[in-house]
């Protein structure tokens, strides 16, 4: 799987803000839902509503045994040819897309507050995940400024895309990457921790 990681921290970099709501002349009236609370909350995020892959990858990213929660999240259709070089495809799969983000955040507070530990996390998420075999598809991992409870930490916005010559095979490339990626962006080894035996709490690995 094509996959790659950057950092944007410039002052006009778009930061994670918990909680956040849309602005008035938003129609829609978006706003946090913490899904830490209960899978019960889950259809009050419109863009999931539809989209089996993006419903569950939110439940598993917020259920008690996950080391992240979520923040926001969107998914699109696109007809702009995508770059073949980008997505490892033939030229002729990448007339249409399909894309996803989901803003993450660390549930350990000192992971949450850390950019050295959380640049680590995302080299090694980055290169586990070019060991994934996967086509006409790529994440992008970016390390972002985050605000939480005026708070300021870290977190990422996980990128997911795929691209076909028809929109059935768009959207499932990017349905394959999404739940291929999924496993590796939850493991907590990963990000350093290991959990302990019997409950769901996590400890330090030790690195």
């Amino acid at each position: 799987m094509e996959a790659d990681w950057s950092v944007e921290l410039a002052a006009d970099d778009p930061v994670i803000i918990v909680p956040w709501a849309a602005s008035r002349d938003d129609t829609r009236k978006c706003e946090f839902v913490d899904l830490r609370q209960g899978g019960h909350l889950i259809d009050e995020i419109e863009e999931a509503r539809p989209v089996p892959e993006l419903r569950a990858a939110l439940l598993l990213l917020n259920s008690a045994r996950s080391p992240l929660w979520t923040v926001k999240c969107d998914i699109w259709e696109s007809d702009r040819p995508m770059d073949p070089y980008e997505m490892d495809a033939a030229p002729a799969e990448t007339t249409l897309g399909v894309g996803s983000y989901i803003d993450l955040l660390a549930r350990d507070s000192a992971l949450q507050a850390s950019f050295d530990r959380q640049e680590r996390w995302l080299r090694t998420v980055t290169e586990t995940l070019r060991t994934v075999p996967a086509k006409a598809a790529r994440v992008e991992l970016v390390l972002r400024r985050a605000q939480v409870n005026y708070v300021a930490g870290y977190g990422v916005s996980w990128f997911v895309e795929g691209c076909g010559a028809t929109a059935q095979r768009a959207r499932q490339a990017w349905s394959e990457a999404l739940g291929l990626a999924l496993p590796v962006i939850m493991n907590a080894h990963l990000m350093g921790f290991d959990y302990k035996n019997d409950d769901d709490t996590m400890s330090e690995s030790g690195e």
